[in-house]
């Protein structure tokens, strides 16, 4: 059963990265958040996905270079505490690590001891091979996820025997790919029998992600999760 995280929250109705985006998607019960983390300058973890504000709130100000209060005072960057607060019992959470500092692994560690949930509803991924690779030592018990476009790393698509190899050669227990019609069901069969998960990203249309959908990802992250959910189950 695939699931339909809210990527950034329920991102094309409210806000991304926001509690309002995140509330969104507990309130229509979406399977679970997708969401971004960068340290701030005095060491927050905060949930904002670009390296500065300037897309999201027209704000020339670096997220390492500010302070939380700098940043709040512009936009509303919530903390990944305040994130995993309205998370509900049984719902999925994929925490992406930002950039190479792999200060924010530690810093994300120190917020999830302190949370009283269930740690089996979260999964760490990151775009950094180094910082998904020292994840292994912080988050040893939660599935961790390279995210990667598979086609552009190996020049074509790779077979699952790549993908198993590479992700394994990182310490990680599955791979969060940009969504390809060239994915069928026995690539991913294959990587589940290899004991990968398989999640995707970059789900540009609800064909694609109702093709992927179809050939048993694990999960997907998508801007309108939820209605994407009721499509595909229709």
């Amino acid at each position: 059963m695939t699931l339909f995280l809210s990527h950034r929250g329920e991102s094309d109705d409210a806000p991304e990265n926001t509690l309002e985006a995140f509330k969104l998607a507990m309130d229509r019960d979406s399977d679970g958040l997708e969401l971004d983390v960068r340290l701030t300058s005095d060491k927050y973890a905060a949930v904002v996905h670009d390296a500065d504000l300037k897309r999201v709130a027209n704000a020339d100000l670096t997220v390492s270079e500010s302070t939380l209060v700098e940043l709040q005072k512009v936009h509303a960057v919530p903390l990944l505490e305040e994130v995993l607060a309205i998370l509900k019992k049984g719902k999925h959470c994929q925490i992406e690590l930002k950039g190479a500092d792999t200060d924010v692994v530690f810093s994300v560690k120190n917020v999830i001891e302190k949370w009283h949930g269930d740690r089996k509803q979260l999964a760490i991924s990151s775009f950094e091979e180094e910082t998904i690779k020292l994840a292994a030592e912080s988050f040893p018990d939660f599935p961790r996820l390279l995210l990667v476009d598979l086609a552009q790393k190996f020049g074509e698509f790779p077979t699952a025997a790549q993908v198993a190899e590479y992700m394994k050669s990182l310490d990680c227990t599955g791979v969060s790919f940009k969504a390809d019609f060239a994915a069928d069901k026995n690539f991913v069969d294959e990587l589940h029998n290899l004991g990968m998960r398989v999640v995707c990203w970059g789900v540009f249309t609800d064909e694609l992600g109702l093709a992927m959908a179809k050939i048993g990802v694990d999960a997907m992250t998508c801007n309108h999760a939820v209605a994407l959910r009721s499509l595909y189950h229709k």
